[in-house]
């Protein structure tokens, strides 16, 4: 067979399109796939950072500025209230710690997202009935979307998972006893029928309350801590501002 042959069966049909170049659309392909892994990515990381918190929710800063103060020191609490020591305020206090199973704890270690909670407060963000700062809430109210109790709040695995008992709740004979050794124990059981939640006294973004003032007028408050007459004078203010 001539050279002359081989050229003419070797030559495309006149008019046929020339021939995809596939490997051009997979190195294109794989491009985007990798881009939208890496922005996946990124943005995971982001989602756990209070910087996140701060510009989809909470715009006005109320609690990420509230947490990211330096602890042991003069500061304010969410409604812009002085408080004595910021480590009274629970967000400051484990925002950096050494006695839980993470050295530093951030905004969803606690508040752990849960996409219908998330979808009710943007409801009422774009409804107009999402407020700044947010009306305090109990522990049971932080835990209702995901059905669990109140104090498993706290007793998570980040946290004081020391203190849980057998059906996921705290032990209260664990928690009397790892406060035994003070001279006035706060977390007594001598009130026969009362089990109070942990965010009763231990608040967030707020000086923490010592409830038990409310009858007990010789008992020392903890540092930044207030009584719960003040408690109760902060939170009247509050709702006369509002």
């Amino acid at each position: 067979m001539s050279d002359e042959t081989k050229k003419t069966e070797a030559a495309p049909a006149e008019g046929a399109a020339p021939a995809p170049k596939k490997h051009k659309k997979a190195v294109v392909a794989v491009v985007i796939v990798a881009v939208l892994v890496v922005a996946g990515i990124g943005f995971n990381i982001w989602h756990e950072q209070p910087s996140f918190c701060q510009t989809m929710c909470h715009i006005e800063n109320t609690y990420v500025s509230n947490y990211s103060q330096p602890q042991n020191s003069v500061g304010t609490d969410k409604y812009g209230n002085e408080v004595s020591n910021t480590n009274a305020m629970m967000a400051v206090l484990h925002s950096h710690t050494e006695a839980s199973a993470k050295p530093e704890i951030v905004c969803v270690d606690c508040h752990v997202p849960n996409n219908f909670e998330l979808a009710h407060d943007g409801m009422n963000y774009v409804t107009g009935n999402y407020v700044y700062p947010r009306n305090e809430r109990s522990d049971d109210d932080l835990m209702k979307w995901d059905n669990k109790d109140g104090t498993q709040f706290c007793v998570n695995e980040n946290c004081h998972a020391y203190l849980r008992g057998a059906d996921g709740k705290v032990d209260r004979d664990k928690l009397e006893q790892s406060t035994q050794r003070m001279d006035f124990n706060p977390h007594s059981q001598h009130h026969e029928g009362i089990e109070m939640t942990c965010t009763e006294c231990h608040k967030g973004h707020r000086a923490s309350v010592l409830e038990c003032t409310g009858c007990h007028d010789d008992v020392e408050l903890p540092d930044g801590w207030v009584t719960k007459e003040q408690s109760d004078e902060i939170m009247a203010h509050m709702h006369e501002a509002a």
